[in-house]
């Protein structure tokens, strides 16, 4: 049973989601996971994670202005240039319950989307 930390917030006929809650208590860490089944192809399952990454050119800053705007054009001429930042986002699950909660909400979404009881 599904209940340390995780929840289901929506079913569909194609789709299941679930919200995991970061350890930290953090609502902006959750992530959603997301169960699709596409109504023309039978044998494949998608798992998407979802997760808001944010990018700061506060960072790690000490209140210096001229390199917080240092950072700011740095940052605005890789995705002028390049198209894309590369971030990275952290996620806690601790304690056995959590982690049992986790694993069981994978094996509940992957039952329903193949449609077993």
């Amino acid at each position: 049973m599904i209940s340390s930390k995780v929840m289901k917030t929506n079913e569909f006929d194609d789709a299941v989601y679930y919200r995991v809650a970061c350890e930290c208590g953090s609502d902006e860490h959750d992530v959603t996971i997301e169960f699709e089944k596409l109504p023309d192809i039978d044998d494949m399952i998608f798992l998407n994670f979802y997760k808001k990454i944010y990018w700061s050119s506060n960072w790690k800053s000490n209140d210096n202005w001229l390199r917080n705007i240092w950072f700011r054009i740095k940052g605005s001429l890789k995705i002028l240039f390049l198209g894309y930042l590369e971030l990275e986002g952290d996620f806690i699950i601790k304690g056995e319950e959590h982690i049992d909660s986790f694993t069981e909400a994978l094996k509940e979404g992957k039952s329903y989307i193949k449609g077993e009881p």
